[in-house]
């Protein structure tokens, strides 16, 4: 549509999660061996690339938080403008620049004290997440709260610390992300007869503590019981695949199975629908309503709900009943098509950025 958008991350940015080489800060990094250089030299091209972009770019959209380049004159400033004051969002201001922000998940909308509430602490009880405090986070949103000109909202929660506006952001190239999407040789999984039964699962959980947010080893003891049963299944996992070829993965599953504790569905569950495969998931009654509140045009999903008690029985009518399988398929892809089309979703976009 003739935008012009380039992507800055981190430069220990894990590059398996990279769509693209190219980037602000793609300037082979990694390559300087001795630590201390390698600092200076990041530090030194860091600052060359964001003074860069205050000319360049009129737009900023932070995607988990706005506080990502804190620095020391912040501290001696902050004495005079307040702690939340941050030097190089305040000179983007002063350019007139204008500041979005993304939550990445809950960590990113809301304190711990009040989300931990959900289920009795059922999300944050399973959660290893330890940046996850309300001493971290006040800071934090008090940033997003100063210097953010919008702030997208998920759809299906209403965040306590800072407002929100929900719209349609989260995006596929439906082209790419098809039922039909033709796969590499290379990608291929051997032949089976079983149903692939697919589950980002975090293997060691979150932290070494094991805690685990996606009820994985309720999937995993539902997958084994259909096995013992004689149910033809087999249970994958992604891991180590670099986020480019992940679809190819994903359109090989049957079943995608995304979470049962934390209420909605992530980027696995997304992708699938737009692969148009059946997809698990728990969602909370309250959200789910919400959605409907914020987007009227829907009095249903498409998504096979289940929680870490009805898994078992979830996964059975899906491997047994070939029908039913085969129209929450349908459904999800429509759902993808109305929802999550790229095409249509960046139209919403551009009028809030030009509103801005």
């Amino acid at each position: 549509m003739g935008w012009r958008a380039d992507v800055y991350v981190p430069l220990n940015y894990p590059a398996k999660l990279l769509y693209r080489k190219t980037g602000l800060n793609s300037i082979g990094m990694t390559r300087i061996r001795n630590p201390l250089i390698r600092k200076i030299v990041s530090h030194l091209w860091r600052s060359v690339c964001l003074c860069f972009a205050l000319f360049r770019y009129r737009y900023f959209l932070f995607y988990g938080t706005m506080d990502v380049w804190p620095s020391r004159c912040d501290r001696l400033l902050g004495m005079f403008f307040g702690p939340s004051f941050r030097a190089y969002l305040s000179i983007g201001k002063v350019f007139g620049r204008k500041m979005l922000y993304l939550a990445s998940g809950c960590l990113g909308e809301e304190l711990k004290s009040n989300f931990s509430q959900l289920d009795n602490g059922d999300v944050c009880g399973n959660c290893g997440v330890s940046e996850c405090q309300d001493e971290l986070q006040i800071p934090s949103f008090n940033v997003h709260r100063r210097y953010a000109d919008f702030v997208f909202g998920n759809g299906y929660y209403a965040p306590t610390c800072f407002s929100v506006t929900h719209i349609k952001y989260k995006s596929l190239d439906l082209n790419l992300w098809h039922p039909d999407i033709s796969i590499p040789k290379r990608f291929l999984l051997p032949p089976t007869r079983s149903l692939r039964i697919l589950h980002g699962f975090y293997e060691g959980g979150r932290t070494s503590d094991g805690k685990n947010i996606k009820g994985s080893r309720f999937v995993l003891e539902a997958i084994e019981k259909l096995r013992n049963e004689g149910c033809a299944v087999e249970y994958y996992y992604l891991q180590d695949v670099q986020s480019k070829d992940m679809l190819y993965y994903q359109a090989q599953a049957d079943v995608v199975v995304d979470q049962l504790i934390y209420g909605w569905w992530g980027s696995m569950g997304l992708e699938a629908m737009g692969l148009g495969k059946p997809v698990v998931c728990y969602l909370r009654k309250e959200w789910k309503d919400f959605f409907y509140t914020v987007f009227p045009e829907y009095d249903a999903l498409p998504i096979v709900e289940a929680d870490t008690h009805t898994i078992y029985d979830v996964l059975k009518r899906l491997v047994t009943d070939d029908a039913f399988r085969a129209s929450k398929g349908r459904e999800a892809r429509v759902f993808a098509e109305h929802h999550f089309d790229v095409r249509k979703n960046v139209r919403t976009l551009e009028e809030v950025l030009k509103e801005l």
